[in-house]
């Protein structure tokens, strides 16, 4: 990856390691190093984030990388975005995962209900950034004791080894595709509901104000999660973390 380009950034930064590659992007937008359009991309992370402020695995294999989009119009939904640009690519490149790979509300992708990918957005606003960052267990060889049963890597899954500036080039190949009509607003639901891991499940979802379980019933147009809550009782909810599904 270190010689890794694409026409999307104006500037890519390769680090060995760091302690993480979201915290040093905001690093450089504060001080005014970074212009344009830019890329972080780490061989290990130290410190790898995940939602909710958790740590994140990242050794030496995987796909380590913040992306810094500069004047980004859209500030929700781009994890949800993300995460169909991705499950397109890896679909595209390895066909035969295709029936087990599935995209989890809002930002992850799960192999065989175990998760390959994790995906972060948040938007610098005073700065006009947005942030994407994104965590996929490729080349990833062995996982701690402690994730061997809720994570999965490519490499281990397939048998083989996976070029990673390919799957790179293939997940931006789509996200500048698509990125034009996603800022007009217009998501492909279509796509992500007929690859949720959720949808036709019983499912307990965690907000900020209370817990709530029903049946997901996918996403709609503005990527908001369905819950049939009762029989004839669907809520859109646009923010939370599903914390159990059966």
């Amino acid at each position: 990856m270190k010689d890794f380009r694409h026409p999307l950034f104006d500037e890519i930064y390769y680090f060995d390691k760091i302690e993480s590659t979201n915290l040093k992007a905001k690093k450089l937008i504060k001080d005014g190093t970074a212009r344009g359009n830019f890329l972080i991309v780490s061989r290990i992370q130290s410190g790898g984030i995940g939602r909710n402020r958790n740590l994140w695995f990242s050794p030496d294999g995987g796909i380590w990388m913040t992306v810094g989009l500069y004047g980004l119009t859209v500030s929700y939904n781009f994890t949800i975005f993300t995460g169909i640009c991705i499950h397109k690519a890896l679909t595209l490149l390895f066909p035969e995962i295709i029936s087990n790979l599935k995209i989890k509300w809002p930002n992850d992708i799960y192999l065989n209900n175990k998760k390959l990918c994790g995906i972060l957005s948040s938007n610098l606003q005073a700065e006009k950034y947005h942030l994407l960052g994104i965590g996929l267990n490729s080349n990833v060889c062995e996982m701690p004791l402690e994730l061997n049963d809720i994570a999965i890597s490519l490499k281990k899954e397939l048998d083989h080894n996976i070029d990673n500036k390919v799957l790179v080039t293939k997940i931006f190949d789509n996200l500048t595709s698509y990125l034009p009509d996603f800022i007009e607003g217009k998501l492909d639901m279509k796509y992500y509901n007929e690859y949720s891991l959720l949808k036709g499940r019983k499912i307990e979802l965690d907000t900020d104000f209370d817990k709530f379980s029903g049946i997901a019933k996918g996403i709609n147009k503005s990527g908001a999660l369905l819950i049939e809550l009762k029989p004839g009782m669907i809520q859109p909810f646009f923010a939370g973390t599903v914390i159990s599904w059966n």
